[in-house]
């Protein structure tokens, strides 16, 4: 459990013990704040509660500016060779052939940049997705 001692400092402690604070080291001053089932949870609520303020909100913006990096770079991979292979479907003409510049325009729709449709078009000709059937359009085989 996190405990709160009336010196300022949390601690965590066991339930069925008397909590000692390791700091001023008195027991029974402290007020339970919150009770955890894993060690590894409580080990952060300790850290952050003993955290000043400043250094606490430094930390946070820090560590939500990596997440929202973390969320960007799993949606680009997560979205990888399926979203593509979506895309790619969906810049296919009514008469089965793939052209650059509608490749191009879906991309853009999506708001893809990287990979370029000439890249995508040049691996899927070299993995045998796609065939050129003229200097800017392809058929799937």
């Amino acid at each position: 459990m996190l405990v709160k001692c009336s010196c300022g400092n949390s601690f965590g402690a066991r339930k069925v013990a008397i909590a000692n604070c390791p700091r001023c080291g008195s027991s029974g001053s402290g007020k339970t704040l919150r009770e955890f089932h894993s060690t590894e949870q409580l080990a952060e609520a300790v850290a952050a509660s003993n955290l000043p303020r400043q250094i606490s909100q430094e930390v946070e913006s820090r560590t939500a500016a990596e997440e929202s990096r973390r969320s960007v770079v799993a949606e680009v991979t997560r979205g990888g060779p399926e979203v593509i292979k979506r895309i790619m479907r969906q810049s296919t003409g009514s008469d089965g052939t793939l052209t650059l510049k509608s490749l191009s325009r879906e991309l853009g729709k999506e708001g893809i940049d990287e990979p370029s449709a000439e890249q995508i078009l040049g691996q899927a000709e070299l993995g045998g997705v796609l065939i050129r059937a003229s200097a800017d359009s392809w058929s799937w085989l």
